[in-house]
């Protein structure tokens, strides 16, 4: 018999959305609570998750929200954020916990969590870091601001459902959403500075397997491992990754933050304009490690090696179009 202690719900089934509301599927069916219910806008995506867990798919976003009391978010952009809270708020039903895993910039996390507080809802900032691999396995690092009562209830369960540590941002849902954009601007910056190291190697015929030894001793972190090989490779395809469009929204808002803060973002700068250049030559679909490609073409070396990601290549139709 299902227990009525929490009663889940999930709203965006991207590439990382679809992963963690699977495990959470799992844990609700272990636990014997009532199914998770999901919802996405393209509703193939819910009906392609529900036939692989145990997962109902609502028929609205409204009709999610009467059944669920915690609700998981992870959507594209602050706009389908403020939409989608908007819908949830309309319904009127108090006393549930918004969990936003959206990569949203602090401003947004901040009006959404007083809005939200004005009709009785608990909105809680949880963006989460690693590759949708990591969300899989649930191994993601997990930032975490809202209220107090709230962020001990999803204590109870984000570790390790979700992921594998949660760091505790606090009351205000900014600074989850600040630590993001923080985080984000480390990894961003690492991929742009493996683009210019790669492309150097490559240049003096240094190597690359052998500079990849290097980083694998010396530099053993996840993001220089996993980027490190991809830009090794050009192992560019967005598939399982994170886009380049995606990369660059997140670029826009680390540059947003450093103008409004008067802070130069250099490295983001350049790493924009690398970016901007491999979606020109392979398309938005690509993961935004391709910005190592943006970095090949300015020293003068082609922009793919491995797979050719070239859009414009003959007989190799735009996958963008149409």
């Amino acid at each position: 018999m299902a227990r009525s202690a929490c009663s889940f719900g999930f709203i965006g089934l991207g590439n990382m959305g679809s992963r963690m509301a699977r495990n959470l599927s799992m844990y609700a069916q272990k636990q014997q609570y009532a199914r998770v219910q999901v919802w996405n806008r393209s509703s193939a995506k819910s009906k392609q998750l529900a036939e692989n867990c145990v997962c109902d798919v609502a028929d609205s976003i409204q009709s999610l929200v009467w059944a669920c009391d915690i609700i998981h978010l992870c959507l594209a952009n602050d706009d389908a954020a403020r939409a989608t809270v908007d819908e949830i708020l309309a319904v009127k039903k108090q006393d549930i916990i918004l969990v936003d895993h959206s990569t949203l910039f602090p401003k947004t996390s901040k009006a959404l969590q007083d809005k939200a507080a004005q009709y009785g809802v608990i909105f809680c900032s949880c963006p989460v870091f690693g590759p949708p691999s990591a969300a899989e396995s649930a191994v993601l690092l997990v930032a975490l601001a809202g209220r107090e009562e709230a962020r001990d209830r999803l204590k109870g369960y984000v570790v390790p459902v979700i992921g594998k540590a949660i760091i505790d941002c606090g009351e205000d849902a900014s600074q989850g959403a600040l630590l993001k954009i923080l985080g984000n601007h480390c990894i961003l910056g690492t991929i742009e500075l493996l683009s210019e190291s790669f492309a150097l190697a490559e240049k003096t015929g240094f190597d690359v397997n052998r500079f990849y030894e290097f980083i694998e001793n010396h530099f053993p972190a996840p993001a220089w491992l996993n980027y490190g090989k991809k830009i090794r490779d050009g192992a560019f395809s967005g598939a399982t990754g994170f886009t380049i469009v995606g990369g660059m929204k997140d670029a826009g808002l680390i540059h947003r933050l450093g103008k409004e803060t008067s802070t130069p973002t250099p490295v983001i700068d350049q790493a924009w304009d690398n970016l901007n250049t491999a979606r020109s030559l392979g398309g938005e679909s690509l993961d935004w490690s391709a910005c190592a490609a943006g970095m090949r073409v300015a020293a003068r070396l082609d922009p793919f090696k491995g797979e050719d990601f070239s859009i414009l290549k003959e007989g190799n139709d735009n996958p963008n179009a149409g």
